[in-house]
């Protein structure tokens, strides 16, 4: 039982201000706890994650906030409010006896890991989701005495005195997704096409689908389409599949993408780092459509490394790519992938993103047990 394991170190969790973030460090905390590693969460207030974690039982602290965004006027509050942010958090490191302080790379995490460089023994870890490093990773490398990168190509790019202290791991992903059954849908002889609108622009995600079907008609022949969208857009999409008279399964957030990523052939989706995690894991092919680089700076470079090494097709966003072109791509890759499906799927298991939270755990646990600085 975990709850009858001996709590032999306390780490801080940091930096968690999107979903792809709390979704990577509850899975890595999940596996950590196992070990006799406990989890305490540092969240700004008001964090939506809170109840997340609260509710999986670990420990969530309150920080005050931190401005997030890039613009001038956010890093002048940020400027501003620095020291106190960082006296308080210097407070919660010593009162909650933290042994390691994890970022995830959120501006949150600053105060937190700028208190923790000021406290000799505290261990100071750097997690990178993304292909493209975060301003606060970039920042805190030198004082840091890990750096965890998801893929190997990322320490091609940097100088060998971080190079010695980085280490590939992958990005974990949670238990559940790895472990579930295939959803219960009606049996079909298509292929499963599956659509993961995410929660950014997900309007313009179901209207590229529309286009896509409005130009190739044919692709509803081929597939029977599994679609997640959001609440504002469930209606209308069902109400879309429902008059064309068109084969599909449509949900609201699925309860878990695992049972559907069972079912799928291909995948459609943004390829934030949880779902190109969880694709990797279980050796699914994806056409990754991004956003542009002004409304998500990661999404970019996580699809043109995916497609670089034959894990998945790119297809780039609407403003880049004229639409003809677009649609005619799009609809090519989900004709032709089957030809390069078995490739894909090497590909991804010499990944071994399975694996990703044990490894990152071991590692963490040897870095506790040494002690070192």
């Amino acid at each position: 039982m975990e709850s009858a394991i001996e709590t032999r170190f306390m780490l801080l969790m940091t930096g968690i201000n999107t979903r792809e973030q709390q979704k990577t460090a509850l899975s890595l905390a999940t596996t950590l706890r196992l070990r006799g590693i406990m989890s305490v969460f540092a969240l700004t207030q008001g964090s939506i994650f809170a109840k997340i974690f609260s509710e999986r039982g670990y420990e969530v602290v309150s920080t005050s906030n931190f401005p997030q965004s890039k613009d001038l006027f956010s890093k002048i509050i940020r400027t501003l409010k620095m020291q106190s942010c960082v006296q308080e958090a210097t407070q919660i490191l010593k009162i909650k006896g933290i042994n390691a302080v994890l970022s995830f790379g959120g501006f949150s995490a600053y105060p937190v890991l700028e208190a923790a460089s000021k406290i000799n023994g505290i261990k100071i870890l750097l997690f990178e989701g993304n292909l493209a490093i975060s301003k606060c990773g970039e920042d805190f490398m030198k004082k840091a005495d890990r750096i965890y990168f998801p893929f190997e190509a990322m320490q091609e790019n940097i100088d060998y005195e971080f190079y010695k202290k980085s280490f590939v791991a992958g990005i974990p992903v949670d238990r559940e997704i790895l472990k579930a059954e295939p959803a219960d849908i009606h049996a079909t002889k298509k292929r499963n096409l599956l659509i993961l609108a995410c929660r950014k622009e997900t309007k313009e995600m179901n209207s590229t689908i529309r286009e896509l079907i409005t130009k190739y008609p044919e692709v509803t022949r081929d597939f029977h389409i599994i679609h997640e969208t959001g609440d504002r857009e469930i209606a209308s999409i069902n109400k879309y599949y429902e008059a064309h008279k068109i084969e599909s399964t449509c949900e609201m957030f699925f309860e878990n993408r695992g049972s559907y990523y069972k079912l799928a052939d291909i995948v459609i989706a943004r390829p934030n780092s949880d779902i190109i995690a969880e694709l990797i894991a279980l050796k699914k092919p994806a056409v990754y459509l991004p956003l542009p680089k002004n409304k998500d700076y990661f999404q970019k470079q996580n699809a043109v490394f995916m497609a670089k090494k034959s894990m998945g097709f790119i297809v780039e966003d609407a403003k880049s790519v004229n639409a003809a072109v677009r649609m005619r791509k799009l609809y090519s890759f989900l004709n032709t992938y089957v030809k390069s499906e078995e490739s894909m799927k090497r590909n991804m298991a010499e990944l071994d993103f399975e694996n990703s939270a044990n490894r990152l755990a071991d590692d963490i646990e040897k870095i506790l047990k040494s002690g070192k600085k």
